[in-house]
């Protein structure tokens, strides 16, 4: 099964190596241990486009995280796009449950040194 399908519309992080591996090849081919950040509509992905982190994220980051597109941020680049995440709450125009919740995934992600996958 393509991650696409399984993940529609949300960050995804492995939490072992298989997932991490099967995440990575972006096939799922048994069960698989992730934590999943669920966009659960097209209003709510619009809400977060709107806001301008994910832009951000892409700037720091040399990536293209958009509309229907699953997106690899590699773990060497997580730390890029925490801080940019950062930057852009600490300047208090959002504040969406959504990005406080992604922060958290991408400290975790960093602490296991792990990718995280954007299947927006």
């Amino acid at each position: 099964m393509q991650v696409s399908q399984l993940y529609r519309r949300g960050v995804v992080r492995p939490l072992d190596d298989d997932a991490a591996r099967q995440l990575a090849a972006f096939v799922i081919d048994d069960s698989i241990r992730t934590e999943w950040l669920p966009v659960f509509s097209d209003n709510q992905f619009a809400e977060i486009w709107n806001a301008g982190i994910l832009q951000c994220i892409n700037e720091a980051c040399g990536i293209s995280i958009s509309d229907y597109e699953d997106v690899e941020l590699p773990s060497s680049q997580v730390r890029s796009a925490l801080q940019a995440i950062r930057s852009n709450l600490e300047k208090g125009g959002v504040s969406l449950p959504f990005f406080q919740k992604l922060e958290a995934l991408l400290a975790a992600a960093i602490d296991a040194q792990r990718s995280v996958y954007f299947i927006l």
